[in-house]
């Protein structure tokens, strides 16, 4: 007897079909490319559960005959292509003829479609076997109905993840067409509940692309896009510039005569445009667009279409790597600064008193019968410039109130300047390091510490017997929050605030889908977060030691929605990213200016952590220049 055996259709067909679909994202995906190819210019997409319950998708393509209907579900019936030699003159998203029947045998199909001035037709199939065919209305177009996905294939469904997750992989695979057909018309429901309207973008491309993005990738990212359009290859590069780069890769398309792929050709290439100006935890969004012919390039290395090769690699990543500098350069502007008065929130009653004790009352010239007012009425007083350290009263949103008790500085007498002996050049040797750690004090601590001042209101300046020490202000609060928040989340002792109003936050649909995903793990962190529309979710309480004001809350959430992934993740991972987040968030930046005892009371908190040298994110928070190095400046 044969060990070799001819596997029957039924189980051909559910291996065919794992290869093209892997979740309820992929069988949209193939429906949405297949309603394109109908010469659709408006798809309806609703969406109930996380798609294994329903998928369905009405377009008002040219839609089949009763013949063409029973011949779609065939394996490799296509009407894109007749013959192999045909793929390299493709222009259609599909052409494998395999995307109908690989859904039809993991599902219950049934497929609706009449073409114009024929009469509708309507074929139901359950697991790839034709179970139903009767007339249906007369309606120019296509509807697809897909239920129970994976019914038939329990190891599939197992593998799936949650709801949350896998409509996010949904409502990502409708961007990414409607990004890619601008003329095409979407409106999507999930549940019931509409999620995307988006009209047609029939301008030109430099405003119909903006236009499309402004509801995917938001109105800040989409407004920022900068565009030049070249001739060769037909690319169209629409990018973030320099300063408004964005903390997340997922902002990124890239579509070959429409269709979306992954190229690390072409992210590279963007990449390397960059690599002078990007900051290591920063990354362009960027939507690029290459009109090729279909000989330049094989679509037909990956079951689900997504990967593509080249035929020259080099010539496309030299040329792109060009064209994305030479878009973000040419377009270059100046930062843009905006400065306002600084402003304190006081309850109505006692606004006036604070306008009284801390506003001075403007100088008014005195009437004069001078035609010429004096300059002198406009122009500062001129002092002797006072270099004496002040005492800080600076408060943050978020430090409790600490009564600081200024100390007079005495100035020291006229005669006291100390003389240099020129004649004694040889300085005295500085202590080895190892004798200036005491006991229980990490290793790079070398005390004692003289705290001399700030460096541009951004690092600290500390003498101490090697030398000079300059501390990133914003690395080490950074450094010491983390672990602070770290210990809290760990020891599970996070008091919660309950908002008194909640905070709604507006995310792209995605986002949204993705960050309910960890609601309930948010939950113990601190974070009640819950549906309010498909774009909004309403934060409900935040960790009492957080106190965000409701900006920064929004800020926080917004960025925490393109961080948090696939829920699959350790939540370890999670947790030690959210806290960073909030850790950066919540430090002292670079330009705020600190008092000598906010600045001696960071370098104490800096002892007592694990890691005192780097931030949560792996820069140095100190630097020691010694002394020797010092003496070199000056050739001594």
């Amino acid at each position: 007897m044969s060990n070799i055996r001819v596997l029957d259709e039924k189980t051909a067909g559910k291996i065919a079909a794992g290869e093209v679909i892997e979740r309820p994202a992929g069988v949209l995906k193939e429906l949405l490319e297949n309603a394109v190819d109908a010469g659709a210019t408006c798809i309806n997409v609703d969406i109930e559960g996380s798609g294994k319950d329903l998928i369905r998708i009405n377009d008002n393509g040219c839609g089949m005959s009763a013949e063409d209907l029973e011949l779609s579900v065939l394996r490799h019936a296509t009407s894109k292509i007749r013959a192999f030699d045909d793929l390299e003159n493709l222009h259609t998203f599909g052409f494998r003829g395999e995307a109908l029947y690989s859904v039809a045998a993991v599902s219950r199909m049934t497929l609706t479609s009449c073409e114009e001035g024929g009469n509708g037709n309507r074929i139901e199939l359950h697991a790839g076997k034709v179970v139903l065919k009767s007339p249906a209305p007369s309606i120019k177009g296509t509807t697809v109905e897909i239920r129970n996905l994976f019914y038939n294939t329990p190891a599939r469904l197992k593998f799936l993840k949650s709801d949350s997750y896998e409509r996010a992989c949904l409502l990502k695979v409708i961007e990414e067409s409607a990004l890619a057909n601008l003329s095409v018309a979407y409106r999507v429901t999930v549940n019931g509940r509409e999620v995307y309207n988006l009209s047609a973008e029939n301008g030109p491309l430099a405003s119909a692309v903006p236009a499309r993005a402004k509801a995917i990738l938001g109105e800040e990212v989409s407004q920022s896009l900068v565009f030049k359009e070249f001739e060769e290859m037909g690319l169209k590069l629409f990018l973030t510039p320099a300063d408004k780069l964005v903390s997340v890769r997922d902002m990124q398309y890239v579509f070959v005569n429409r269709r979306p792929i992954d190229s690390k050709t072409v992210q590279q290439a963007i990449y390397k445009a960059y690599q002078n100006v990007r900051p290591k935890d920063r990354h362009p969004a960027f939507i690029a667009y290459m009109t090729l012919s279909p000989a330049d390039f094989d679509v037909n290395i990956h079951p689900q279409k997504r990967d593509i090769r080249f035929v020259n690699e080099n010539k496309v990543f030299g040329f792109i790597m060009h064209a994305a500098g030479e878009t973000v350069f040419q377009n270059a502007r100046p930062v843009e600064v905006g400065v306002a008065a600084p402003t304190v929130d006081l309850p109505p009653a006692a606004q006036p008193a604070a306008e009284k004790l801390f506003v001075g009352e403007p100088v008014r010239p005195q009437s004069s019968g001078n035609t010429f007012m004096s300059a002198a009425a406009f122009s500062p007083a001129v002092s002797k410039p006072d270099f004496a350290p002040k005492p800080g009263f600076l408060m943050r949103e978020t430090e409790e109130p600490v009564g600081y008790v200024a100390r007079p500085v005495a100035p020291a007498p006229a005669e006291e300047i100390p003389s240099l002996d020129l004649q004694s050049p040889v300085r005295e040797e500085a202590p080895a390091a190892a004798d200036l750690t005491a006991a229980g004090e990490p290793a790079w601590y070398q005390g004692p510490y003289h705290y001399l001042g700030q460096l541009q209101k951004s690092y600290l300046l500390f003498e101490n017997p090697l030398g000079l020490v300059l501390i990133d202000q914003h690395a080490a609060q950074e450094r010491v929050l983390f672990e602070h928040y770290l210990d809290a989340f760990d020891k599970r002792d996070v008091k919660v605030q309950k908002l008194l109003f909640p905070i709604h936050v507006d995310l792209p649909p995605s986002n949204a889908e993705t960050l309910l995903s960890w609601a309930e793990w948010l939950k113990t962190a601190g974070f009640e977060v819950e549906p309010f529309s498909a774009r909004t979710v309403l934060v409900r309480s935040m960790p009492h030691m957080i106190r965000f004001k409701e900006d920064d809350m929004k800020e926080f959430i917004v960025s925490l929605s393109q961080v948090v992934g696939d829920p699959s993740k350790s939540t370890e991972g999670l947790k030690r990213k959210m806290v960073a987040m909030l850790a950066c968030k919540k430090a002292i930046k670079a330009h705020d200016q600190i008092s000598a005892a906010e600045a001696e009371g960071l370098l104490e908190n800096m002892k007592k952590c694990k890691d005192g040298m780097h931030c949560p994110h792996g820069r140095p928070c100190v630097a020691q220049l010694k002394m020797k190095d010092v003496d070199k400046l000056f050739g001594r």
